[in-house]
């Protein structure tokens, strides 16, 4: 006991001052608390691993997420909000790891400006800013061809919003340059003796972000138009702008994909590239409870063949039956032709067996293959919500989802592919707001 004693004397100590801080900020402002969260299970027909977690065997890890958020008004022009986050860790896909999304301060000088210092999440989508509060919206899962085409939609830095008020529409324009610090994932099919090893692999890169929002708000009808710049600098490894291919002979050769193998030309890397991406997207009544919503985005990566450079879309019609809102979504997400171009050459070149280190070789061609960002699937998802209240739903969705060359989306069996193959998913879930 005596030697536990010091410990809890500071535990004690570090509780009363934390008591006290906030006992100070609740006389010095008006603050607030809430919560959200959902409990998801997921479980498809396949047994290779889909969106990180799902497969056959069933997961709670793809939607499931808790987090709370704290509001404080300081005076009638200055705020300050913090959430804190617990969901799977985005390094691991064993661990879950709390994270804080959101620590801002905002200075709202007049109805129609808005200044917001610290962390935040950039308005990229229609749902950005409540992604993980799935109460907030119907689908069991927004569209990952969609809403995977950001890595961090989360930057630190200054966001400016000024506010137009024309009758009863409103239009909002929103500047912000910031920076993020963040992981890509890559899933490995083989083992590569002196690469690497099978399996995922979390590559850190820091992002360094700019761009402009526009959203036009007329009754509940919604148009967003968005321009995007971001710098991707990966300081642990530069990124392959191309593989040279080096001949043997005529029409047999290979892809230098390591400066490891031989080869007159070495791989042209880059430490820093930039993302261009353009969003338009739209959430509108038809009448008769029937809504319509669709997101476009172009990511544009033109500095290497080897990045993320795609197009992605959805539709989604909804309609509200009661308590009860069915909804029908699809989506897709396509890699530019020099990206699929260079992925399939890789992927699919094998050398002879009878040419030395051939079974090295070739095992090597997939590895780099599975380094490159290359997507060509679409999903059709049928699914309800049900409104338990009007702080909480209960969601079940079954979505088929085709790939057609590739999708880095999926963990691809050893050795294998998985083009030409459908995903049957079927998603359970329930979410709620406090």
């Amino acid at each position: 006991m005596k030697r536990s004693s010091p410990l809890i004397a500071s535990s004690v100590r570090k509780f009363l001052a934390l008591a006290l801080c906030l006992n100070a900020l609740s006389a010095a402002a008006e603050v607030s608390f809430s919560g959200f969260g959902t409990l998801g299970y997921a479980r498809s027909d396949q047994s290779f691993v889909y969106q990180r977690f799902i497969d056959k065997s069933g997961t709670f890890k793809r939607d499931s997420i808790f987090g709370a958020q704290m509001d404080a008004t300081i005076t009638p022009q200055f705020s300050a909000t913090v959430q804190v986050r617990m969901a799977p860790a985005l390094d691991s896909d064993t661990r879950w790891k709390a994270s804080v999304p959101w620590a801002f301060v905002a200075y709202r000088p007049s109805n129609d400006w808005l200044l917001r210092l610290g962390k935040w999440r950039v308005p990229f989508y229609l749902n950005s800013e409540n992604t993980d509060v799935g109460a907030t919206f119907d689908a069991a899962r927004l569209p990952v061809e969609v809403y995977s085409t950001s890595p961090s939609a989360d930057l630190t830095g200054v966001t400016l919003g000024k506010t137009w008020n024309l009758g009863d529409n409103e239009l909002n324009l929103d500047g912000y340059w910031g920076k993020t610090s963040t992981y890509w994932r890559w899933y490995r099919r083989d083992n590569v003796p002196g690469l690497d090893g099978a399996g995922p692999r979390f590559v850190p890169f820091d992002g360094r972000g700019v761009g402009l929002v526009l959203t036009w708000r007329q009754d509940e009808n919604i148009f967003r138009a968005g321009v995007h710049s971001l710098d991707a600098t990966t300081p642990a490894e530069p990124t392959p702008v191309t593989f040279p291919f080096v001949s043997i002979m005529p029409g047999v050769g290979y892809y230098r994909v390591s400066n490891l193998l031989p080869g007159p030309v070495s791989v042209p890397t880059l430490s820093k590239f930039n993302n261009k991406v353009y969003t338009l997207a739209a959430d509108v009544g038809l009448g008769n409870d029937f809504r319509l919503s669709g997101e476009y985005v172009r990511r544009a990566v033109k500095e290497v063949d080897t990045g993320p450079d795609s197009q992605a879309a959805y539709l989604s019609l909804r309609k509200r039956i009661g308590k009860w809102t069915p909804y029908a979504t699809y989506a897709w997400l396509r890699s530019e032709s020099k990206v699929s171009n260079l992925y399939q050459a890789v992927n699919n070149n094998r050398l002879p067996a009878f040419i030395p280190g051939a079974a090295l070789i070739n095992v090597s061609q997939r590895f780099a293959a599975d380094g490159i960002p290359a997507y060509d699937q679409s999903s059709l998802s049928l699914g309800t919500s049900y409104a338990l209240s009007p702080t909480s739903k209960l969601k079940a969705e079954w979505m088929r989802t085709h790939v057609g060359k590739v999708s880095s989306l999926v963990d691809a069996p050893p050795g294998g592919d998985v083009s030409k193959t459908n995903i049957n998913v079927l998603s359970l879930s329930y979410s709620f707001v406090f």
